[in-house]
């Protein structure tokens, strides 16, 4: 699921413009059967071997707690409006998503703090999930700012590919630090590698995650066909490019704004809710706790 946002002379702009590049640009969304099997053919060509089974989770200390919590705190709002138990469970799942990624910093310095971040963002897209730990995707590549790829004269902010998930460090603080167009790289890509996952990898399945997309995606229909009846959306423009892109942008706005969301589309809201097993409108986050253990 390769996508990415196209940044024009005005970046936020052309991210709210909704222009983009897709691999799945001129698919028909109805078309889920070719989709599926076009997707299939690109990853499993390129796909790595399965890595074996990932280290054991074991509780941060007091100290490592506490640096973390200052690290996401000063970025997660999500991650401050939680009771303090289950910052202890997001702290120690980002640790150890952390500590299974290698991360590859291209055109600027190697931070632990930016992949503790990274992986914050991961975690809070998952968080509700009992498997979190994307594992098919072992590499995460965090470059300076919106990039070229080779044969593309396209500029992206972000990506996932067989080799990895991509992300431009100046726009994923720009997702956390703007709250007003509902716009998140990391939110975004992290679905999309969420997505990929749990459907195309052969191991890191969440069987409830799983069962609950697969209702979520026949019930898209009537929310797509109100869209083109109004001509208008709460979601950005480019979340009508497919279906995969319908479901990265409107998990951004799950998140970004939970609130604006479930106002104007509470049908897509408890869609998302049941999916991802959480509500960040709310203070605990995670619905059924049971889920997700």
């Amino acid at each position: 699921m390769k996508t990415g946002a196209n940044i024009g002379t005005n970046g936020a702009q052309g991210l709210q413009n909704g222009r983009g590049i897709s691999i799945f640009r001129h698919l028909n969304p109805n078309r889920m059967s070719s989709l599926l099997k076009k997707i299939r053919q690109y990853f499993s060509a390129k796909a790595p071997i399965p890595p074996v089974s990932s280290p054991d989770e074991f509780p941060v200390d007091e100290n490592m707690f506490n640096n973390y919590s200052f690290v996401i705190g000063s970025l997660f709002t999500y991650f401050n409006d939680l009771p303090a138990d289950h910052k202890v469970r997001f702290v120690n799942r980002v640790h150890h998503f952390k500590n299974t990624k290698k991360f590859h910093f291209i055109g600027l310095e190697e931070k632990d703090d930016i992949s503790t971040l990274v992986s914050a963002a991961a975690i809070q897209v998952t968080f509700g999930l009992k498997n979190y730990l994307l594992t098919y995707f072992k590499d995460i590549y965090v470059l300076a700012d919106a990039y070229k790829m080779e044969n593309d004269n396209e500029l992206y902010i972000g990506h996932v590919a067989p080799e990895g998930v991509y992300l431009s460090w100046r726009h994923f603080n720009y997702g956390y630090s703007n709250k007003s167009d509902n716009i998140n790289v990391a939110v975004h890509e992290m679905s999309h590698a969420l997505l990929y996952n749990n459907f195309f990898a052969q191991y890191g399945i969440d069987s409830n995650f799983r069962m609950n997309y697969e209702k979520f995606s026949t019930t898209t229909g009537p929310i797509l066909a109100d869209v083109v009846t109004k001509r208008r959306s709460y979601l950005r423009s480019y979340a009508f490019s497919n279906l995969h892109e319908f479901w990265a942008v409107s998990v951004e706005a799950f998140f970004v704004n939970p609130k604006g969301l479930k106002e104007n589309m509470p049908e897509l809201f408890e869609a998302l809710c049941r999916v991802l097993n959480q509500d960040p409108s709310t203070r605990n986050k995670i619905l059924r706790m049971e889920l997700s253990e």
